[in-house]
């Protein structure tokens, strides 16, 4: 493409600068969106999976302009769990939009996503907007339709369960979202590296967990994120609650996880099939921004799942919201 140098990840130089660049210079239109730093990018490009040879980049002399990273994880998809690519962070800098980048850089991404023998590619975009008729247009077709929602926590602070340590209670912890998570589409299991690098490692104090004991070990839990969301031009500090789960869960169980949230505002993204949705909403969570989930198939399994039956849907937080 005449003026840019197109290259994988390893041919950025300075990555993690420029895709904070590029991502804070990029996003700023987008509702919901983070503000990011350096720190978070780091950890961020250490998500597990995510392949830096599999990652796109057009540079204009040295400069970041635009980028698609890549994640490589076993996603849930029609049933089935397969290796997918889990595409995050579409981005091209204002200045340099129109000249046909973030398509170059897609084909791209698909090419090395087939070269690795992937089932299929999974991303997610705000259906009002217009990056998701440019999905459309490359063949990704919608498969759970969502929310960002938004409230004050219910409930008074502190009735809900107590903070737990997530390396001590790592093994049951993650039987439980794993567990409850088994049938949705959209969920990646949780193993020790997952685990630690989304509980454990997080830059700043990382996330709070909680959980409701018995004898036996947890029956109900909820991760909390601290993170600045823009939402109708003003910036919320919110608790992401993400990764809730219960052996029973019901709308009083849902409240009294997130009246644990450490902050005045919750910020849940739900997929609307869900039971969950539907308790957020009597809660007093708003609907703020729409959000869906589109996979892209690549193989024989990949078509196969794509006509598979819609179950709920597990919208991964650290592809929509970063944390």
């Amino acid at each position: 493409m005449s003026g840019y140098t197109l290259c994988d990840h390893t041919g950025v130089p300075e990555l993690a600068a420029q895709v904070t660049r590029l991502s804070n210079l990029a996003f700023a239109e987008y509702e919901g969106a983070m503000t990011f730093s350096e720190g978070w990018t780091r950890w961020y490009l250490r998500r597990p999976g995510t392949d830096p040879r599999m990652s796109q980049a057009a540079l204009d002399g040295d400069r970041l302009v635009s980028q698609v990273i890549v994640c490589a994880q076993p996603v849930r998809l029609g049933g089935e769990l397969l290796r997918c690519g889990i595409i995050d962070s579409v981005a091209t800098d204002p200045e340099h939009r129109r000249r046909g980048l973030a398509r170059a850089l897609m084909e791209r991404a698909h090419e090395a996503m087939r070269d690795a023998a992937l089932d299929a590619a999974v991303l997610y975009t705000n259906p009002d907007d217009h990056p998701y008729r440019f999905y459309r247009r490359l063949g990704y077709q919608t498969r759970a339709q969502g929310a960002m929602l938004l409230g004050p926590r219910p409930g008074e602070s502190g009735c809900g369960p107590d903070p737990v340590d997530a390396a001590e209670h790592a093994a049951a912890l993650r039987r439980l979202v794993n567990d409850y998570h088994a049938d949705w589409d959209g969920f990646s299991p949780l193993d020790d590296e997952l685990w630690r690098w989304h509980k454990l490692d997080p830059p700043g104090d990382g996330p709070a967990l909680v959980a409701e004991m018995s004898g036996a070990g947890p029956i109900a839990t909820a991760t909390f994120a601290r993170a600045p969301v823009r939402i109708e031009g003003t910036e919320h500090i919110a608790s992401v609650a993400y990764d809730v789960a219960a052996e029973v869960m019901n709308a009083e169980q849902l409240g009294l996880l997130l009246s644990s949230a450490p902050e005045e505002y919750v910020l849940m993204v739900l997929d609307e099939a869900t039971p969950e949705r539907r308790w957020a909403g009597q809660l007093g969570l708003k609907p703020q921004v729409s959000e869906v989930a589109m996979a892209l198939p690549f193989s024989r399994a990949g078509e196969a799942a794509m006509e598979a039956r819609r179950v709920p849907w597990y919208v991964m937080i650290e592809s929509v919201v970063g944390v």
